[in-house]
């Protein structure tokens, strides 16, 4: 079996944050972000999130095939029919991916997440929408300590509304 698509997508303010605090939900996004969301998440198989982003995010969540990162659990635990939860320090979570058959992996967050598959070179794509915001202090979409600058294609650019809502369509560049 080939690799899955892992696809980020996630929304920022100006000034590249994607929450003002830990456990913040997305209520600052406007409807045409979540519109795209929902659309999106209807074409993926899975969604690949934190333990922090299920538990806010729980509600649309727990309707979806889920895995969970989190350190709290040794290795693989199946809470529901459709949520696995994993430490990603512990199991090799793109076997895990490809034993369970998923081929579109939707990267939703959070901080963690998305610098965990950046780092691991499992990051195919990003769409990235920029909220008319700014927050002045919050969680920046990545925190990567050591990794080497990386280019990205930009695909495609959508204005999402009359307030300055705009989506962006990034293919990460394979070293």
């Amino acid at each position: 079996m080939s690799k899955p698509a892992f696809i980020a997508v996630a929304a920022v303010t100006l000034d590249g944050r994607i929450a003002a605090y830990r456990g913040q939900n997305t209520d600052w996004t406007r409807k045409e972000d979540k519109q795209f969301l929902r659309k999106f998440l209807d074409k993926c198989d899975v969604v690949l999130v934190g333990r922090t982003t299920y538990r806010v995010a729980y509600a649309p969540l727990s309707k979806r095939n889920c895995i969970v990162l989190t350190s709290r659990v040794k290795t693989v635990f199946k809470k529901s029919p459709l949520a696995f939860f994993c430490n990603p320090k512990a199991v090799d979570l793109l076997a895990l991916i490809k034993r369970l058959g998923y081929k579109q992996v939707a990267v939703l967050g959070g901080q963690k997440v998305y610098s965990y598959c950046l780092e691991k070179g499992l990051l195919d794509e990003l769409f990235l929408t920029i909220e008319p915001l700014i927050f002045g202090r919050g969680l920046n979409l990545l925190e990567i300590k050591k990794l080497p600058r990386q280019r990205v294609n930009l695909l495609s650019f959508k204005r999402l509304n009359s307030k300055g809502s705009a989506l962006l369509h990034y293919r990460l560049t394979k070293k």
